[in-house]
């Protein structure tokens, strides 16, 4: 039954919602670029002492997306925030009809995990393409030649990309849960 509340408020709540989506699929695409960028087909194909920079970058990158993490843990902690805001009436009448606060923090949980998910595997789709358009960047911006497209995957962005969401996702529960505590 709850989980049905929380489908039936998020299409209610569309709106609302869209930026959040839009937001974390961003987010998530360029997490997984960043990360994705030293396995890419264009690292083989530019010249040792770009590989060099290009290596430079990549670190560089990798303590960036470290940072980007940090930027969309806190968006999408404000982002929970201002809608348990905007949906503090509804709440009210929740617990007016007697449903307890774990009960509808489990409708916000199942809300935001099921946003997350798809937003996760929305954003890796984006990040995955979007990182093949960006090896193509790199081997133009390094005079390199490509002979033949390979399409690239990269694991390891892939698994770091859904470790740090997961882990981003986990601490948002946690201030959710506290977050609507505080509300009567």
């Amino acid at each position: 039954m709850l989980f049905k509340l929380s489908v039936k408020n998020m299409k209610k709540s569309i709106r609302d919602y869209a930026i959040y989506f839009a937001t974390l699929i961003l987010g998530v695409a360029i997490f997984y670029i960043f990360n994705s960028l030293d396995s890419q087909q264009a690292m083989k194909v530019i010249s040792s002492s770009a590989r060099e920079i290009i290596q430079l970058l990549v670190e560089l990158l990798s303590g960036l997306s470290v940072f980007v993490s940090f930027i969309l843990g806190f968006l999408i902690v404000y982002a929970n925030n201002f809608l348990i805001r905007r949906r503090k009436k509804e709440f009210g009448i929740y617990m007016t009809l007697g449903m307890g606060k774990g009960a509808i923090s489990r409708i916000l949980l199942t809300e935001t995990v099921l946003i997350g998910l798809v937003s996760l595997a929305v954003g890796l789709l984006v990040g995955i393409f979007g990182a093949q358009f960006m090896s193509l960047l790199v081997v133009n911006m390094f005079d390199g030649v490509m002979d033949g497209y390979q399409f690239v995957f990269s694991r390891t962005a892939f698994f770091k990309t859904i470790l740090y969401f997961g882990i981003i996702f986990l601490i948002v529960a946690v201030f959710q849960v506290v977050s609507l505590s505080r509300y009567r």
